[in-house]
């Protein structure tokens, strides 16, 4: 029967406990202010442009249309993998006697990108203009070398590295780029990269080194399949309170000396906040029992807050709305307002040798039928 009632008595005490709660105040404080975060995203590009193969002639008659396709993989806001696959034509000139010829190719590599402005000015997934480096390898697949075969005949050249058929050139790639973003997956764009590949690319033997460079000036369309950043969202510390009421006089309120108390109950918070927790239920709910059945019971409720934490106002004003939240719980469950005593200490005293206990609400009963202090059981 006994555990019957108390168990009762719990359950009507948060039932009082959230009647008693529903006009509290909810203060949102903001802890993390949103901020925007990279996506790991795949794009593609389109590009085109003039390709220029170093030679024995003007500058611009060595130059070739050029187009390339590109497919990458973004890591993060720093690093990336791509493949490429460029090629048409390229074109070259034997001064004497003197010949033009052109052959074709197709060229695919692998290479790894690095983005250059988060390096100097720092992350950012939302700036709109990019700088990136790359570098990798591929091998160029030649073909259609018959002008050059031709001119070897017709005007006995001696071609010393002519070649015939179908040819695979290693190669070693790198370049510079920049890209600008228009929408949130579209951008424009340039790139100019460099190719080094074995001698035998162009029929010639080089003067000076056993190489040949093909250069190419690109214009670029980017697409980012996917979002390329997000945003997370604000993050914030619900304090609850109830409304604050007008500031009482202290001469109004009668303090109990310490020796006629009967016996205390410590209500217990979390920091900066006055909601009366779930786990501090059972400890009023018993106190509510006990002034129920004796009357002429009143009791002084004094609020504290723990110093290490807060400024002294902020302390005061907690210590207050701790008082208060306890005096209104009990009067809502019945207890006339004439029998409480509420006072608000801040953190000038700390009754605790442990900080976080000082979070708190004592609750100082004096019973006239029992004057002489006894343990209080809850």
């Amino acid at each position: 029967m006994r555990r019957l009632l108390i168990t009762l008595s719990i359950i009507a005490g948060a039932v009082l406990s959230v009647s008693a709660q529903k006009d509290t105040i909810v203060e949102r404080k903001l802890v993390y202010a949103s901020r925007p975060f990279f996506v790991p995203h795949w794009y593609i590009k389109a590009q085109g442009g003039a390709a220029y193969d170093v030679g024995e002639a003007i500058f611009s008659q060595l130059l070739s249309p050029a187009i390339q396709l590109v497919a990458g993989y973004q890591f993060d806001e720093l690093w990336g993998l791509r493949g490429s696959l460029s090629g048409i034509w390229a074109k070259n000139r034997y001064a004497y006697p003197e010949a033009k010829y052109k052959w074709n190719f197709i060229q695919p590599s692998l290479e790894a990108e690095v983005e250059l402005l988060p390096l100097f000015l720092g992350r950012n997934p939302e700036r709109v203009a990019s700088l990136f480096a790359f570098a990798g390898l591929g091998v160029a697949y030649s073909f259609n070398n018959d002008e050059a075969v031709e001119a070897d005949k017709r005007y006995g050249i001696d071609f010393k590295k002519l070649w015939t058929g179908q040819r695979w050139n290693p190669v070693a790639k790198f370049g510079l780029g920049a890209d600008y973003k228009v929408t949130e997956n579209l951008s424009f764009g340039a790139e100019v990269n460099v190719n080094m590949l074995p001698d035998h690319f162009n029929s010639k033997l080089g003067r000076n080194d056993n190489r040949d460079w093909h250069f190419n000036a690109l214009i670029s369309l980017k697409y980012s399949i996917g979002k390329s950043h997000g945003r997370t969202e604000d993050v914030y510390e619900e304090i609850y309170h109830l409304p604050m009421p007008e500031p009482v006089k202290q001469e109004e309120f009668v303090d109990v000396p310490v020796e006629k108390i009967s016996f205390n109950v410590n209500i217990h918070f979390l920091i900066n906040q006055s909601v009366i927790r779930s786990n501090q239920i059972p400890k009023l709910s018993r106190l509510l029992q006990y002034l129920r059945e004796h009357p002429k019971a009143f009791i002084r409720l004094s609020g504290y807050a723990d110093k290490e934490t807060g400024t002294p106002l902020i302390n005061m004003r907690l210590s207050r709305e701790r008082a208060q939240v306890v005096s209104q719980y009990l009067q809502d469950a019945g207890i006339q307002e004439w029998r409480i005593r509420r006072f608000a200490k801040g953190d000038k005293v700390q009754p605790f040798d442990i900080p976080e206990d000082n979070r708190v609400c004592i609750c100082y009963v004096y019973d006239p039928d029992n004057p002489v202090p006894q343990a209080f059981d809850y």
